[in-house]
């Protein structure tokens, strides 16, 4: 499959419950790949996927110095991370890693500001 450019398409799609539109859903942009949970879900594979996504128990937020560490680290099989990026909007607390935007469920502490590099965890990211 080819991932177009400064896009974040669905990869893939596991069911949790097709009844209930719970999906794991794998998506991609042409660095990075997320396994993100969907509810309800109603797309399919090579569609690309309105942004932001939104993270659930975000924690763990502090400064980096540069951009090397960069990073998108799955904890385990769950849907939680570990990501590295970039303060895209810090009214919104927004950060970008990548094509993704991912939006946090707690506010970034004072000293950040956007543009900074940020690393954090959560326990899941919703699409």
């Amino acid at each position: 499959m080819n991932i177009k450019k400064n896009m974040v398409q669905v990869s893939n799609v596991k069911w949790l419950s097709k009844e209930a539109k719970e999906a794991e859903v794998y998506l991609s942009d042409v660095n990075f790949s997320l396994i993100v949970f969907s509810h309800p879900f109603n797309q399919n594979v090579g569609d690309s996927v309105k942004l932001p996504l939104y993270t659930l128990n975000a924690k763990g937020i502090y400064k980096l110095n540069n951009t090397e560490n960069l990073l998108v680290n799955r904890k385990g099989k769950t849907f939680g991370y570990e990501i590295s990026g970039t303060v895209l909007n810090k009214e919104l607390n927004q950060i970008q890693i990548g094509e993704f935007v991912i939006q946090l469920d707690v506010s970034l502490p004072n000293d950040i500001t956007s543009g900074d590099y940020v690393s954090f965890v959560c326990d899941r990211i919703d699409l």
